[in-house]
């Protein structure tokens, strides 16, 4: 129950991640999806309805899948930069089973309607506490393994990886704490959900995302990272300027001017950390563009990279006054919503699972040609409902602005629901078989004897210029 096998938390907690994958997306996302054309749909039952699977999907990809696929990652990936083992494969597993549980009543509890009432804060305090004391053993774990670490330098992995853990309790709390201990009236608590909201993402999923893609690139390609020094301008910039960046969400809402145009400012400086980012990942394939056909996990990163951009291009030009007056509560925030959720930071994790289960399983992957099939199915899927989602916003904006009723402009939305719905169903039969090729890969790929890289080569995750490299 509590194994000590080695690899056995990371493939644990990652195989266990496909739960909270598969489940909130079918039935909190597309289902939701669903409800948007036909609104009666799994009828009148109280716990079916729109705005609790909302919340279930939200808190089971955010909290359950991508934090668990990014934790699952970290615990195999620290150890080997390191040159060293996880200091206790048995806390490691303890975290999974609580993370699982805690997600199960979270579940359950939001079905019900037991709430706070705050979006992407919804679990009770209760439940806030449980989750603070299990990332406290994730932290543990991982300084107990970089106490006994036998490579003293840090590759930029690392800086990302402990940076998060780091910054997660200190999200996490100023998110969540203010109900019921500290009572904030409207406005004050509106400003403390955006910190939550927008830096749960940059803070955590992000720089636990980017720390996957700058272990995963170099090591299924076989070329050492383009600049180590690039990678830590990244790293800096975005530890420097993304905390500010909640009040751009709030931008022509209820707070003070000055305190909007401060969020804009540090949101359009966002563009320092994902050019560094983004421009190291291209770089280091530079002139081996082959690899992208070649191989899935390199399609995969890469065009998880392309998403990172326009993600955080659209974010800045969301945050300037005359755009968010249009654009804001319409379709096009969900779809940009969407954008690093899924199409950047779920790529990764997709294409960290396609690496790291092998593994930790001793089995090849059991098919390579499903993968594609994944990431294809989870790319056009994507683009659908997007490119669908964005238009249908600016349409939206534009009738608001233009005083249309409101329920003509909701009627008008049906057809672009309906695309919605299609592109919804090919994100989720992608996931349907990115889980079934891993799940064939645990119990039917063929078993090998010995890590190997695809060419057989020892894979340096190093700056070309540095003296010293980092072999992992």
């Amino acid at each position: 129950m509590l194994s000590s096998a080695e690899n056995s938390a990371a493939k644990n907690m990652l195989l266990t991640s496909m739960i909270w994958f598969i489940v909130p997306a079918l039935f909190g996302g597309l289902f939701v999806a669903i409800k948007l054309v036909w609104p009666t749909f799994l009828g009148d039952t109280s716990f079916l309805t729109y705005g609790r699977l909302r919340m279930v999907h939200t808190n089971g990809e955010l909290l359950g899948w991508l934090s668990m696929v990014q934790v699952g990652a970290m615990y195999y990936m620290i150890p080997r930069l390191l040159g060293t083992k996880l200091w206790s494969e048995k806390l490691g597993n303890f975290t999974v089973w609580m993370w699982n549980v805690g997600l199960l009543v979270g579940a359950l509890t939001l079905l019900a309607g037991i709430t706070s009432g705050v979006e992407y804060a919804e679990l009770l305090w209760p439940l806030d506490l449980y989750i603070a004391v299990m990332v406290i053993l994730v932290i543990v774990n991982i300084f107990m393994t970089i106490a006994q670490r036998k490579e003293k330098q840090f590759y930029v992995s690392v800086w990302y990886f402990v940076a998060s853990i780091l910054w997660l309790p200190l999200v996490y709390i100023i998110g969540n704490i203010p109900e019921p201990f500290l009572h904030l009236p409207g406005v004050h608590q509106l400003n403390f959900n955006w910190f939550y909201g927008h830096n749960v993402l940059g803070l955590w999923f992000t720089t636990m995302g980017v720390a996957m893609a700058y272990y995963l690139l170099p090591k299924v390609t076989g070329l050492p990272i383009y600049s180590h020094r690039l990678s830590l301008i990244g790293f800096w910039t975005i530890a420097i300027f993304y905390v500010w960046n909640g009040p751009h969400h709030l931008s022509n809402g209820p707070i003070p001017a000055w305190l909007q145009k401060a969020g804009i400012a540090p949101s359009l400086l966002l563009i320092i950390p994902v050019w560094s980012v983004v421009a190291n990942m291209f770089l280091t394939v530079k002139g081996n563009w082959h690899l992208v056909k070649e191989n899935v996990i390199v399609k995969f990163i890469l065009t998880a990279s392309i998403f990172y951009v326009a993600a955080c291009l659209q974010g800045p030009f969301h945050s300037l006054m005359t755009v968010s007056a249009v654009l804001k509560f319409t379709h096009w925030t969900v779809g940009h919503a969407h954008m690093a959720p899924y199409a950047t930071f779920s790529f990764i994790g997709m294409a960290g699972m396609f690496y790291i289960i092998p593994r930790v399983t001793g089995r090849e992957l059991y098919s390579w040609n499903l993968a594609n099939w994944s990431y294809w199915l989870g790319t056009i899927g994507f683009l659908v409902m997007a490119l669908d989602l964005w238009t249908a916003g600016i349409l939206q904006g534009f009738a608001w602005a233009d005083g249309k009723d409101a329920m003509t402009v909701v009627e008008s939305m049906r057809p672009f629901m309906m695309i919605r719905i299609v592109g919804g169903v090919l994100m989720v039969a992608s996931m349907l078989v990115f889980i079934w090729n891993i799940m064939k890969t645990v119990t039917s790929g063929k078993v090998v004897t010995m890590e190997t890289s695809k060419n057989k080569k020892p894979v340096k995750l190093t700056d070309t210029k540095a003296a010293k490299p980092v072999q992992a």
